[in-house]
């Protein structure tokens, strides 16, 4: 009797196939399930399809008051809105790259705008805006920094690029001792209210081993805002405020999506 060698692509078929049976994946845009997410990531092949080219078509944005350039890789609608969603809310992680792939698009043409103003080997600082303690907890991570981090390997930038953690929230005892807003779901305010909202909001953190005198020296630095999401742009708005106050040199804000209906100033 003659035994074939099994061949390992088929192995590797039928284990997909067994752990489909069991552990089902489903998309995280349209919740397809089945054959169709055998050998898929975290979307279907359609949807793969739709949300690469929902980031090819990059935004350029002036948001009004300081004329902050902003970069955005597409609009938040449809997959690309969906997949955004299901990675803040739906603890989607799997969608890492794919977002990440969009965010480095949006970084890189960013910083190709502001080549000129650039030094060769100056290093540029990735500052995610912070997520409330409250969300961190309640998904156990915070998007704009981890997404930060997967993207830094995705960027070719002739000079030096790191994340720097330089933001975070006012708790919410200390904005209610200066009175300052906090009750109201900020996604359930208006522009201008959303603006107010977010005066105060955030302040300049402390790195690992402050309390051995560690601290944050922005004066001069080059840096970049990252989020997840534009809506009004007050959060990266408060954020500039807060990084020229230190003394830091602000370039812009790159997201991975906007949502185009609340710009008032857009520019493709």
């Amino acid at each position: 009797m003659i035994f074939s060698r099994p061949n390992l692509p088929d192995l590797l078929t039928s284990w997909r196939q067994t752990v489909e049976l069991f552990l089902p994946r489903v998309c995280a845009s349209c919740q397809a399930f089945g054959s169709s997410m055998v050998a898929a990531g975290a979307l279907c092949p359609l949807c793969d399809r739709l949300v690469r080219l929902a980031t090819l078509n990059l935004h350029s944005i002036i948001l009004p008051g300081n004329e902050l350039p902003v970069v955005a890789a597409g609009r938040y609608e449809h997959e690309l809105g969906r997949c955004v969603l299901a990675y803040k809310d739906a603890g989607r992680t799997d969608l890492g790259p794919y977002l990440a792939s969009a965010l480095a698009r949006a970084i890189t043409a960013l910083l190709q705008t502001q080549g000129e103003a650039l030094e060769l080997e100056e290093t540029i600082y990735l500052v995610p805006l912070p997520s409330s303690q409250a969300s961190v907890r309640r998904r156990g991570y915070a998007p704009a920094p981890l997404l930060a981090r997967a993207a830094l390997p995705l960027l070719g930038f002739p000079g030096q690029l790191r994340v720097l953690d330089a933001l975070t929230q006012v708790p919410v005892w200390a904005r209610a001792v200066e009175g300052i807003q906090g009750s109201k779901a900020q996604k359930t305010l208006g522009m201008h209210e959303r603006h107010r909202h977010m005066h105060g909001k955030l302040t300049l953190g402390k790195p690992a081993l402050h309390s051995l005198g560690r601290h944050y020296c922005l004066e001069g630095a080059a840096c970049l805002m990252i989020d997840d999401v534009l809506t009004t742009g007050a959060s990266l708005q408060e954020g500039c405020r807060v990084l020229t106050g230190q003394g830091a040199r602000v370039l812009g804000g790159a997201t991975i999506a906007y949502v185009p209906k609340r710009q008032p100033h857009s520019t493709g």
